[in-house]
């Protein structure tokens, strides 16, 4: 299923190696190495994407190139990469850094067939890659797509997932790498970003919207971030999910994984078997679990302490991951989500909308009435597109 981002199975999950990433004594965000990987002609853009026509938007020939750069992974420096898409005479860089969603970073899950850096211009696979970003590179941005820790040439680690100040590491870094890429070809570059991304990824824009405006303004100005299906209040998406916890949840692995990495990535570390009634010893066991439904996984004191707000370390690092409230973004918002979302509820970026609106923020919310998960990404792309050239 070619659009499917959120992959699961009821089989045992097994690491295939403990080699860890390739050590690094370099600065976080130092661009390490680019390669050209290749070009894709503007007529032939429209064979790479097949999710809608693209021959409307296809203005330029793009270069595509990996760029390796320096990140973190649990406090040590590493090599990590992601793809830049580079639109061939454009007379200025308009940057986009576009977040990818949810992928099992496991190869029993095909993983190596959606990672950005592994791209070789493939006409299958790969869907956000080409439906994408290659999309709105060959319309006149410049689009980064970073892999995150944990999957690429950092696939022996733990990825982040969910935990978004500690996503949100490769994504600064890997912005970082490509100011100096910019820099080093004598591109026209003047610190603008548009952020954008889908599922864990439209978290990850929204919440990348927030870290640089709070520490990084004077590298980064945000002209807007677009999200699509992103799980912009983690705290209601789990107590959603903890209130209704005899019911069965078909992705109940993805909420398993999520409290993994927000236990470990914390620096919590609780003890694995006060929250887990089964072994969870890392996040591939975080994720193989034994029922879809909560109750059998997740102890019941836990949940209770967590609803109750009595377990205020857990809650605090839990209101981490909350983008919908709390503070007022500077530049334009815009939220895309399906009503009919089974994988994350429509209400993340309702109450995305309604707080961040409140807080005196300038947001757009498109519904797409009766949207899945995975249903949206035309509407997604062309709107988003529409609304950033009007900021341009």
């Amino acid at each position: 299923m070619k659009k499917v981002l959120v992959l699961f199975a009821g089989i045992s999950i097994v690491l295939l190696s403990c080699k860890k990433a390739e050590i690094t004594s370099e600065e976080r965000g130092a661009l390490i190495s680019n390669e050209r990987v290749g070009s894709i002609a503007k007529d032939e853009v429209k064979d790479f994407i097949d999710e809608y026509d693209a021959s409307g938007i296809s203005m330029h020939d793009v270069e595509v190139i990996r760029i390796s750069y320096v990140s973190e992974s649990k406090g040590e420096n590493v090599k990590t990469d992601g793809m830049l898409f580079l639109p061939k005479n454009a007379d200025s860089v308009y940057f986009i850094s576009y977040f990818h969603g949810t992928l099992i970073p496991l190869n029993v899950f095909g993983v190596k067939k959606a990672v950005p850096s592994l791209y070789d211009l493939q006409k299958e696979n790969f869907y956000e890659v080409r439906n994408i970003a290659l999309a709105w590179a060959s319309a006149g941005y410049t689009v980064f797509m970073p892999d995150y820790i944990g999957y690429g040439s950092t696939e022996k680690e733990e990825h982040p997932y969910i935990y978004y100040p500690e996503l949100f590491k490769s994504c600064i870094d890997g912005m970082k790498a490509c100011k100096t890429y910019f820099n080093n070809e004598q591109l026209a570059y003047d610190n603008r970003v548009f952020l954008a991304g889908w599922s864990q990824g439209g978290g990850a824009s929204l919440s990348t919207h927030k870290f640089i405006q709070e520490g990084y303004a004077n590298e980064f100005q945000v002209v807007a971030s677009s999200s699509l299906a992103g799980p912009h209040d983690c705290k209601e998406f789990l107590f959603d999910v903890f209130r209704n916890k005899d019911q069965e949840y078909q992705l109940v692995n993805i909420y398993s994984w999520a409290l993994y990495s927000i236990n470990t990535f914390s620096g919590l570390k609780r003890p694995n078997d006060q929250i887990w009634t089964y072994p969870v010893y890392d996040q591939a066991s975080s994720f193989s679990t034994p029922s879809k439904i909560p109750a059998q996984l997740i102890r019941e004191g836990f949940m209770h302490k967590l609803l109750s707000g009595e377990d205020t370390g857990m809650l605090a690092e839990i209101n981490k991951n909350v983008f919908s409230e709390g503070w007022t973004p500077v530049g334009k918002v815009f939220l895309h989500h399906g009503d009919a979302d089974d994988v994350v509820p429509y209400f993340n970026s309702e109450r995305a909308k309604t707080g961040l609106t409140n807080a005196g923020g300038d947001v757009t919310l498109y519904t797409y009435s009766g949207g899945n998960h995975v249903s949206e990404v035309k509407n997604y792309v062309l709107n988003t597109l529409a609304d950033f050239n009007l900021l341009k």
